[in-house]
């Protein structure tokens, strides 16, 4: 499903979102949601709250951070589930 985020200040918005909107999504039929962006501090209250706690070892992460930094192909989605599954 295509969708557009805009991580915009409110008194910053004007027609030219609007615009980008219709241009993206031509006649289509579109959903809009506006809801304030989440703290810093609530992302973190919300993370404390989760029932998982994965934590990847320092070997595993620098491993995948040095694939990245050569732009070598690393499924890093599939990294973190083969850690999820050892635990």
């Amino acid at each position: 499903m295509d969708s557009l985020v805009f991580h915009i200040d409110a008194d910053k918005v004007d027609t030219y979102l609007l615009d980008s909107i219709k241009a993206y999504f031509g006649n289509r039929r579109i959903e809009i949601i506006v809801k304030p962006e989440d703290t810093l501090t609530d992302i973190v209250a919300k993370n404390e709250l989760a029932n998982h706690d994965y934590a990847l070892p320092y070997e595993d992460i620098r491993r995948i951070a040095d694939a990245l930094e050569r732009n070598e192909p690393i499924d890093v989605v599939s990294e973190v589930k083969k850690f999820m599954a050892s635990k």
